[in-house]
């Protein structure tokens, strides 16, 4: 079994990946175990990336924060610097659509695919996607091994700026912070958690 990316059929993509090589499989199988508990441990990706600008929560199915491993169906709350969005009261919503794991002889990986949500923590109103792309984008956070070698990957696929079914503000907003991303602002980000996953 192999982690699964979403197609690219629209907008922009990327794939973001660091590596590190180890002398031995016992010091990378090692590593790796660290490796993935740092992705699991969402709430604490900001230190994982070095930065209190940018902030993780973890929210359960019935929108309450939680302190645990993620599950399918959970959400992620982000604070990112800049605009706030008015749909997501603040944040940038996400939630987690597959989670996959295995385990061979030689390799072993874990993945994680999130996608823009609607806010589960809104009381009234549509249910609007609450992120500065549309729910058409995905992310896929991966940890891997093979033998000796280590790698951490995010790959974005199929991400537009959120312009259909919000209010105006959010819609200068959304165009302004993706094309932020588009143009190298988030994957900067998440350069900085790959490489921090597997120091």
């Amino acid at each position: 079994m192999k982690p699964t990316i979403p197609t690219q059929r629209e907008g922009t993509s990327y794939d973001t990946v660091s590596e590190e090589s180890f002398s031995t499989e016992k010091q990378a199988k090692a590593q790796f175990q660290i490796s993935k508990q740092r992705l699991l441990a969402v709430n604490h990706w900001h230190e994982v990336i070095g930065s209190d600008n940018l902030q993780f929560k973890l929210i359960d199915a019935r929108a309450e924060p939680v302190d645990r491993l993620p599950m399918v169906g959970d959400y992620i709350k982000i604070e990112i610097p800049g605009p706030t969005n008015t749909s997501g009261e603040g944040y940038d919503w996400v939630i987690i659509e597959n989670i996959v794991e295995d385990e061979r002889v030689h390799e072993e990986f874990i993945s994680i695919t999130i996608r823009p949500s609607a806010n589960p923590q809104k009381k009234a109103g549509k249910e609007e996607t609450a992120h500065f792309f549309d729910d058409a984008a995905t992310n896929t956070f991966i940890v891997k091994r093979k033998e000796m070698k280590l790698k951490a990957e995010v790959h974005g696929r199929n991400e537009k700026p959120n312009i259909e079914g919000v209010g105006l503000i959010d819609k200068i907003r959304n165009t302004f912070v993706a094309f932020g991303g588009i143009l190298g602002a988030s994957k900067l980000q998440w350069k900085s958690l790959t490489d921090g996953l597997l120091v």
